[in-house]
């Protein structure tokens, strides 16, 4: 069986983990070798239901972003069944993402000869998730242990500031996995390689020192710096952690003989003890073409709420010269402050002295007032179900229904607790789920929810209407384990959630006691 593998990887060929383009790519459609069917795992992978030959993607940044990724996997035994049904999630809103292209096939030995067999276009669903997202969905037809699957989709995305992360491990053994980016002239991009390793803190002071040099020097000169290094930022001393700052430039990054890993850490998904690859967008400028007006319309402050038609219609929107640079923390924290959806929810008025009277029956004791005001909020308003980092509705609109998403709720208990004299604040945060969060610089859409922090002599609560439970102290399972962000004027920064200022472990979970 080992030489069948070999076999497969001299297909493949051999090439460095980082390097430039060359070559064509590593698999091509309708090309398919007999030695391939022969694969099978090795060493502590040998039980695998499946393998993953190949797992190949390539991101092109023009006038939109077009991802295109091919897979080739060999089903093994029957439990590797259940990899014959694939679902794509797509963005819907504003028509982020269109697929230009999807095909999908099955192919089977019978006779020493290779069987094809095609996934009909009747048998590919597009099923609607949510008002933002959809998904495509389709099964191989044929399928049995020893057939290999593969498929191949293109999609023209507005994906700009943050692009898809490139994740090389599955939950399977991968033989082969590469990932190719390609930017032009306009844009600068921070492409950040992980191969689980999180930053330790004296590296992330050399590293917050690069990233202080590229705010702080002129493009030519910055350019001319980077070229001598191939775009290298930064790295760690064993390059399990390295990044670009890559400018009208391609690479491709490859992983082989990778073993399947199904469970994460923790509290954390699998997917964050993945090696992965994530790209965001650091600057761009220029006269652009009218053609990349959409794509640089994502960067606007309000195109979350005002999308793409608005946008075009409106010339201020649009200047004839397009600066667009990644905020540093501070600046990013002063945006949201000022943002309509997120900040003016704190300084509007949701609710008259004579209410918080009522509600606290006029006490003057803090901890008291909490209370009243948290089991006000949980009692009166209804949350969507909706995790956001920014409103969805405009303040008035969600006084009048009562109903919105995590951020509303809480940033009107926010509100209230202020109104009461009680000091507090909004802390963002991405719920565990979705992995931790970027802190060396503030990614676009990485938050994803809101939760509130008070402070009583001297001890920070933190609070969450819609942890779903009778207990103020105790949070939505999502919230703990992570960190988040506290929104402020006066020193803003991180809290860990799970080991913050009140917190206490009991039997059931965490809580927070004053």
């Amino acid at each position: 069986m080992k030489s069948s593998y070999i076999a497969l990887m001299m297909i493949l060929s051999s090439i460095p983990a980082f390097a430039g383009f060359g070559e064509g790519p590593p698999i091509r459609w309708g090309k398919v070798s007999p030695a391939e069917f022969s694969v099978m795992p090795q060493d502590k992978d040998s039980a695998a239901p499946a393998i993953v030959l190949c797992d190949f993607g390539d991101i092109k940044v023009t006038n939109r972003t077009f991802y295109t990724r091919h897979i080739r996997l060999k089903i093994l035994k029957p439990d590797g069944l259940k990899y014959a049904s694939v679902e794509i999630p797509y963005q819907t809103n504003n028509r982020h993402d269109d697929f230009i292209k999807l095909k999908a096939r099955t192919l089977v030995m019978e006779h020493g000869k290779i069987v094809t067999y095609q996934v009909a276009s009747s048998a590919i669903e597009d099923i609607k998730i949510n008002d933002r997202w959809n998904k495509i969905k389709f099964t191989f037809p044929n399928v049995q242990p020893g057939a290999i699957i593969e498929y191949l989709y293109e999609v023209a995305s507005l994906d700009f500031e943050k692009l898809d992360t490139w994740y090389f491990q599955h939950e399977i053994p991968v033989i082969w996995s590469e990932i190719r980016f390609e930017v032009p002239d306009p844009y600068v991009y921070l492409v950040t390689y992980e191969s689980n390793r999180a930053l330790l803190p004296d590296e992330e002071m050399a590293f917050g020192r690069k990233l202080q040099w590229l705010y702080d020097t002129k493009p030519r000169p910055r350019r001319t710096v980077l070229a001598k290094s191939s775009y290298l930022l930064y790295a760690t001393a064993e390059n399990r952690y390295k990044v670009w700052a890559m400018n009208n430039t391609k690479k491709k990054i490859v992983m082989r003989n990778i073993p399947g890993l199904s469970a994460g850490t923790g509290s954390q998904p699998v997917t964050s003890s993945y090696p992965q690859v994530r790209f965001n967008l650091f600057e761009s400028s220029g006269n652009l073409p009218w053609s990349f007006k959409p794509l640089v319309l994502t960067t606007h402050k309000d195109y979350e709420n005002r999308g793409e038609w608005n946008l075009m219609h409106d010339r201020t929107a649009i200047p004839g010269y397009v600066h667009f640079r990644l905020d540093t923390w501070s600046e990013f924290n002063a945006a949201l402050l000022n943002h309509d959806r997120f900040g003016m929810y704190l300084t509007k008025n949701a609710g008259s002295k004579q209410l918080i009277d009522n509600i606290c029956d006029n006490s003057n004791d803090r901890v008291v007032k909490l209370e009243a005001v948290f089991e006000y909020v949980r009692n009166n308003y209804r949350w969507n179900g909706a995790f956001t980092l920014y409103a969805d509705q405009d303040f008035e609109d969600f006084m009048q229904k009562k109903t919105g998403s995590s951020s509303e709720i809480n940033l009107v208990l926010v509100n209230l607790l202020r109104q009461a004299g009680i000091s507090a604040w909004p802390l963002i945060i991405r719920t565990v789920d979705n992995g931790p969060p970027e802190k060396m610089y503030p990614v676009k859409g990485q938050f994803n929810h809101v939760i509130a922090v008070a402070e009583i002599a001297g001890v920070q609560i933190l609070l969450d209407t819609v942890s779903g439970t009778d207990d103020m102290t105790r949070l939505h399972k999502l919230d703990i384990g992570t960190q988040g962000w506290i929104v402020r004027e006066d020193d803003p920064g991180w809290i860990d959630i799970f080991s913050g200022a009140g917190v206490k472990e009991d039997d059931e979970g965490t809580g927070f006691s004053l």
